[in-house]
């Protein structure tokens, strides 16, 4: 399964109506539907070993014979040894379903169904991913070398930054993650250090650890301005699937270091996420910032692109990417 393909899952629940038919005398009668609609939250991204506990709400029996609902939970794939299937058998036949995700990197389906004798079932499902933070090879982002590099820089939530000198500067390999500001992806905390948060222009000029600033659009034409758009992605991996798309125009080298990863944009005030596994966009600080207004330049790259573009943002509502450089 592609990474795409993922997130699609992520963003998608279903709410399926499981038709129970009675035949009798070659007649088939059709069944009543229980009311409402099921449903129970999961969040989309989790990490290794966490517990998660799932209710299922919004079922409702015709006759108000609620206590004779029933409820099933699967996950798929499964999760855990196979005799615990008969002691897990009977756990799962009320309303709350407790998990635990386990260690594995991948993407996991809950699915429960609600039944009432008589009745047609209800049945919704959930999607998440498990997810390790890290660039030694054994987290969710692999692809990225960092051996040879510094010392890695420390911000005041203790996340690590490694970085490289491209030009005259020293630039983070990493997108900033600090807490206090941005937000995460999907707005799920445990993606804030996989992708790094995104951050509005304003949040950008202040975010980055003590002795690093936001770039300035100068800076970035003298480091990049010679480069195309694959000198600077990394072929990084998510879960062990391609992030960035094979196009014949772009050739993946990551000759400068950076390491670009396609973590999309945001929108920060629907807190809407585009462009992942597409695009990467970075805030830089205009040369002339009297000029610039409400707005302030993202440098980006796409992944069918080799050419690095500038475009002018709003600086409260889009939401980019911060790389940091050495003051």
């Amino acid at each position: 399964m592609e990474f795409r393909k993922i997130m699609s899952i992520l963003t998608m629940s279903t709410v399926v109506l499981a038709a129970v038919a009675c035949k009798e005398d070659d007649e088939t009668t059709t069944l009543p539907s229980l009311d409402g609609r099921l449903t129970f939250s999961l969040p989309p991204y989790l990490e290794q070993n966490q517990t998660v506990e799932m209710t299922a709400t919004g079922v409702i029996h015709p006759e108000g014979k609620d206590d004779e609902l029933s409820y099933s939970w699967t996950v798929s794939p499964e999760i855990g040894e196979d005799d615990e299937e008969e002691d897990d058998e009977d756990e799962t036949q009320t309303s709350t379903f407790i998990q635990n995700f386990g260690d594995e990197l991948q993407t996991y389906t809950v699915s429960c169904s609600a039944s009432a004798s008589g009745y047609y079932s209800l049945s919704s499902s959930r999607s998440t991913t498990v997810v390790k933070s890290g660039l030694d090879g054994t987290g969710t982002i692999t692809g990225i070398d960092i051996s040879g590099l510094n010392s890695p820089v420390t911000d005041e939530d203790g996340n690590k930054y490694y970085y490289t000198s491209i030009g005259s500067l020293d630039w983070f390999i990493q997108n900033l993650a600090t807490d206090g500001a941005g937000i995460p992806y999907e707005n799920s905390e445990v993606m804030s250090y996989i992708f790094g948060r995104y951050y509005s222009y304003e949040e950008a000029l202040t975010a980055c650890p003590d002795g690093w600033r936001l770039p300035t659009e100068s800076e970035w034409e003298e480091c990049f301005g010679d480069c195309s758009s694959g000198d600077i992605m990394a072929d990084v991996h998510f879960n062990g699937e391609k992030m960035w798309e094979f196009w014949p125009e772009v050739e993946i080298t990551n000759s400068t270091g950076f390491s670009a990863v396609p973590a999309g944009y945001a929108n920060l005030a629907s807190k809407d996420f585009t462009g992942i596994t597409e695009w990467a966009m970075f805030w830089v600080t205009p040369d002339d910032a009297d000029t610039a207004g409400d707005l302030a330049p993202v440098k980006y790259i796409k992944d069918d692109s080799p050419v690095i573009q500038t475009f002018m943002a709003d600086k409260a509502s889009y939401g980019a990417s911060v790389r940091c450089v050495r003051q």
